[in-house]
């Protein structure tokens, strides 16, 4: 079956109601009107949330400290993507796997999304975000609360297969990268991104003493043990094959306009990911749920 990414012509920009009836607990900063941001007071979190991306820009839950890492020097501009949060990247993993002209990690960690509506109740926020482009419809769900669950819908509004791969790109704050650990990777295999690509075996936990840019073969939960806070954050997931670790080290780091020299001593991507090798099928009609839930773990 051959593969389908087709591009729009005409993208549909984010859009906001005209009379939006927010919960009490979400409001719009005025920081800046041509760049929403939904900011949630509960008492179960408090979370920051981009029209731009449908990004996840904070979270933290009661009485912990914040989850994400979002980088200081992180650009809020249309058509560039937040460095840190969780960008979301469809409707393609990566390079694309056809066409390299095309931007990579998809299309729409810089476009505006459209706000499909918010509601809450004691356990929480929910907000909904949607796009097209060209054949494919999207919707992201946004559930905040003492956990945090950010579900990707691929919808297949087209007559024909079409081919989906993504990822979740979670940047998860830490103490210093290196004095945690990734547990519950052991014995997985993994493709090395790092220098010429291999594929190698996991031994052990995955630790941080240089870059690391690695796809597992994994649909398994995920911890993050960070011994100096004493802190573990639980990375549930679903409809995601692959699980990415990334940490772009000192020099990678140094050569991003958008991320301090020493940011990468702050954050760990655990990424639930479709690598574009594990792409999924979606028929005409159907769809493909990418969920990533994360949690603090006593």
């Amino acid at each position: 079956m051959r593969e389908v990414y087709r591009m729009a012509e005409n993208p549909r920009m984010g859009i906001l109601p005209p009379v939006m009836n927010l919960p009490a607990s979400v409001r719009l900063s005025d920081a800046d009107p041509s760049y929403p941001v939904f900011e949630i007071d509960h008492p179960t979190c408090t979370a920051r949330v981009a029209l731009h991306g449908a990004h996840v820009m904070s979270w933290r839950p009661v009485d912990e400290e914040e989850v994400l890492y979002l980088s200081p020097d992180a650009v809020f501009k249309e058509g560039k993507a937040i460095r840190g949060g969780i960008p979301v990247c469809w409707p393609w993993f990566n390079a694309h796997p056809a066409d390299a002209s095309q931007p990579s990690h998809g299309l729409v960690r810089g476009r505006f999304w459209e706000f499909l509506g918010a509601t809450e109740d004691v356990r929480g926020v929910t907000l909904r975000f949607g796009i097209r482009v060209g054949i494919w419809n999207a919707e992201l769900t946004v559930k905040t609360g003492e956990e945090l669950e950010v579900a990707l819908e691929s919808k297949n509004v087209s007559e024909v297969p079409v081919l989906v791969s993504g990822a979740l790109h979670t940047y998860l704050g830490v103490s210093d990268i290196e004095q945690v650990r990734v547990v519950n990777l052991d014995g997985c295999t993994y493709l090395d991104t790092v220098g010429e690509r291999q594929t190698r075996i996991q031994k052990g936990d995955v630790i941080f003493d240089k870059e690391v840019d690695r796809i597992y073969e994994s649909s398994s939960s995920i911890l993050l043990v960070d011994d100096l806070s004493g802190r573990t954050i639980l990375v549930e997931k679903s409809g995601s094959p692959s699980t990415v670790v990334w940490n772009p080290w000192a020099e990678k780091a140094a050569a991003l306009a958008d991320l301090p020299d020493e940011g990468y001593l702050k954050f760990c991507c655990i990424e639930a990911a479709i690598a574009n090798d594990r792409a999924e099928i979606v028929m005409p009609g159907a769809a493909h749920v990418l969920m990533t839930r994360i949690s603090v773990e006593e």
